[in-house]
């Protein structure tokens, strides 16, 4: 492959990859070396199309990966609703359970919304919305609305609720779930608000559908180390580190 074709696939795999791929992802798709790999990304770095971040690359020019809460709705939806159903197994009468602000949460509230001696606590305004029709008790995380997610609140004061409030039970989900192990997202924000949600959980359920094995991200969120429970549809890749993780898969 020539340098110029290697640069272009460069591109696209990183549109494909939510703006954000490893150096070695780079490598193994393209068949090529590091060196090489790194060239090319500095040559399209100079050209300002991507920045050349410690270990990867990150598309500019107004790319953020971030997808809208709508958008995100309708994939992936058949993977979404089963996980979900498994994870409302594991709620108990009486939990206080954290929700974060992805559609898999939404999901799994629209299995939670009838059971009214829960309490929710959410930073999803769509999740608060859906409750609201509902027996289960809620609690709004407050903080200002998220110019690119409009569902999700963010900053100091959402922080704050969580911090506030221990949850028997949180669940939450990422854009990315690596093959070492790391769970990483693309909006810094979002990441702050699950730390306060993480620091604050008895028990800590990361919700992963197999499209995101395998990816990364450029803000990290945690270890799967981090979490007690996985959820998927699908088993893991087996090149993924499971270590101390309780893996169902569906």
């Amino acid at each position: 492959m020539l340098t110029k074709e290697r640069e272009q696939a460069i591109l696209r795999i990183l549109k494909d990859s939510n703006g954000f791929v490893t150096v070695a992802q780079l490598c193994r798709v393209l068949y090529v070396s590091e060196s090489s790999v790194r060239r090319d990304l500095k040559t399209l770095e100079r050209q300002g199309l991507v920045k050349h971040i410690y270990g990867g690359a990150q598309l500019v020019g107004g790319f953020s990966g971030i997808i809208t809460f709508d958008h995100r709705t309708r994939q992936n939806v058949a993977a979404k609703r089963a996980i979900a159903r498994k994870a409302a197994a594991l709620v108990q009468d009486g939990n206080i359970v954290f929700l974060d602000q992805s559609s898999t949460a939404f999901y799994l509230a629209e299995e939670l919304v009838n059971r009214g001696s829960l309490t929710v606590v959410t930073n999803n305004a769509e999740i608060l919305l859906l409750l609201s029709r509902g027996s289960a008790g809620a609690i709004s995380s407050g903080g200002r609305l998220s110019n690119e997610n409009r569902n999700c609140l963010l900053g100091g004061d959402a922080c704050r609720t969580f911090e506030n409030i221990h949850a028997d039970i949180m669940f939450f989900s990422a854009h990315s779930l690596s093959r070492e192990g790391v769970i990483s997202d693309c909006d810094r924000e979002e990441i702050l608000v699950r730390n306060a949600m993480l620091e604050n959980a008895g028990k800590k359920v990361f919700l992963c559908d197999s499209t995101k094995f395998g990816t990364c991200s450029p803000y990290r969120q945690c270890s799967l180390q981090d979490v007690d429970v996985l959820i998927s549809e699908t088993a893991p890749d087996e090149r993924i580190d499971l270590t101390g993780t309780d893996i169902q898969v569906l």
